[in-house]
């Protein structure tokens, strides 16, 4: 993820500053959905939260408990009484090494993936009793993961590892035993592509850097480089075509699903967007919003407001002991009409 950023970031940098105006925001409802949020420097402010080392995804359970992975953890963020919060971390140290990327969630069950292809879990009901269940094989960096409607995770391989060589860009499908979400019975690559892909920078179908990895229904959203695009999961299983629906000369980082709509964090660019599922830009707040954002998600109640949207900023690359890697709210303003 880091090689392609900085390449890109020296040949695009002014020309996104330069020409991503800001568009107008919705009006607010009570009702948060891809209409009337608010993802847009006009009608909303960000709030720091709470320090995370290396920030990198997030994931919300349907009852809203908060998980944030970042670096060699994963934590459970809690709100306090005062409307503080706090990064507990899950994982002890002395007992691992890995950088911890994406996360999903199957029933009580939450997967936790490392860069390295190590993939951990733990009962949501013991959670801080995290533990390894599988060795992907094969994987440069694991990155973006999503439980398909299948019942199987789906993970992407990012080859930005010098060592990865030659470079194999792909998304692998975990095969989960039926009736025990603890043990994965099998890998295989599910989404291939060519080893010189040219996707990440616009120029046909075969991904080069892919890494955000978000579902909807049988349809998987993804990110490379400046692109998005999707892939289906056919009845048989198999993967349809690569579609890419947009892109622009940036490095996008992970994306997730708001109602009937993306959202998408731009790691170079320092924005989140809003994007239709055909690809129109609907929102989207000013360059350098954010630090390098990684992730970008719609928040869940109790914890936040049902309309607030999160996100991972890395602030500072490769450092991770200034306090400037949070994670943040992205909250409507209250002089917003």
């Amino acid at each position: 993820m880091l090689n392609l950023k900085i390449i890109l970031c020296v040949a695009a940098t002014l020309l996104l500053l330069a020409c991503d105006a800001d568009i107008s925001p919705p009006d607010p409802t009570n009702e948060a959905n891809a209409e009337t949020l608010c993802v847009n420097s006009i009608c909303g402010d960000v709030i720091e939260m709470v320090g995370i080392p290396d920030a990198e995804n997030i994931h919300f359970t349907p009852e809203g408990r908060l998980f944030v992975t970042g670096g060699a953890n994963a934590y459970e963020v809690i709100k306090h009484l005062d409307e503080t919060f706090e990064a507990i971390p899950l994982i002890d140290l002395t007992d691992l090494a890995c950088g911890f990327t994406g996360m999903a969630q199957k029933g009580h069950t939450m997967y936790f993936v490392c860069g390295d292809g190590q993939l951990f879990a733990a009962d949501m009901d013991d959670i801080s009793n995290v533990r390894l269940i599988y060795q992907m094989d094969g994987m440069c960096i694991a990155n973006g993961t999503a439980l398909g409607p299948d019942g199987n995770l789906y993970v992407v391989d990012e080859p930005l590892d010098p060592a990865c060589l030659p470079l194999d860009p792909k998304i692998v499908r975990l095969n989960v035993a039926a009736g025990d979400s603890m043990t994965i019975e099998s890998q295989e690559t599910w989404v291939d592509s060519a080893a010189l892909g040219l996707m990440a920078l616009g120029v046909g179908t075969d991904p080069l850097f892919p890494n955000g990895l978000a579902v909807k229904g049988s349809r998987f959203y993804a990110t490379d480089g400046g692109t998005v695009f999707y892939v289906d999961l056919l009845e048989d299983g198999s993967a349809g075509p690569i579609t890419p629906i947009y892109f622009k000369l940036t490095a996008h980082d992970d994306l997730s699903i708001a109602g009937e709509s993306l959202l998408i964090a731009d790691f170079l660019q320092g924005s989140i967007y809003q994007l239709s599922f055909d690809g129109a830009v609907l929102q989207q707040t000013n360059p350098l919003t954010f630090d390098f954002p990684s992730a970008v998600q719609l928040a869940r109640p109790p914890m936040f407001r049902a309309d607030d949207i999160l996100v991972t900023e890395k602030g500072l690359l490769l450092e991770q002991n200034l306090p400037i890697d949070v994670l943040s709210v992205f909250r409507r303003n209250t002089s917003a009409k």
